[in-house]
């Protein structure tokens, strides 16, 4: 029976030898998650009421990958800060992993 999620599991291709975990108040502001070192994966949770919105390497807007209330997202990419964002007058908590 077709239960509305996908049948199958997402998993991140890379080891880990260990991890850190953030968790930011993502405001109408570019938003910083700054891990004390590269990370080779990110798994991101949206734990908040409204979307965020994720970008690499540069300051994020609204038109940048978005990631629901309630929805994760991860990538397999080496990275030391992450740049968050929510629409006008919103905020929502979020919570990353890197690992190394």
């Amino acid at each position: 029976m077709a239960s509305g999620f996908p049948d199958y599991q997402s998993r991140m291709f890379t080891s880990a030898e260990n991890f850190e975990q953030l968790k930011v108040s993502v405001t109408a502001a570019d938003t910083l998650a700054t891990f004390a070192k590269q990370v080779k994966s990110i798994i991101i949770y949206n734990d908040g009421p409204y979307t965020i919105y994720i970008n690499f390497d540069a300051v994020a807007t609204v038109n940048k990958f978005k990631v629901p209330s309630g929805s994760s997202f991860f990538i397999d990419l080496a990275q030391t800060v992450v740049h968050l964002i929510c629409a006008a007058t919103q905020t929502a908590d979020c919570r990353i992993i890197g690992v190394w």
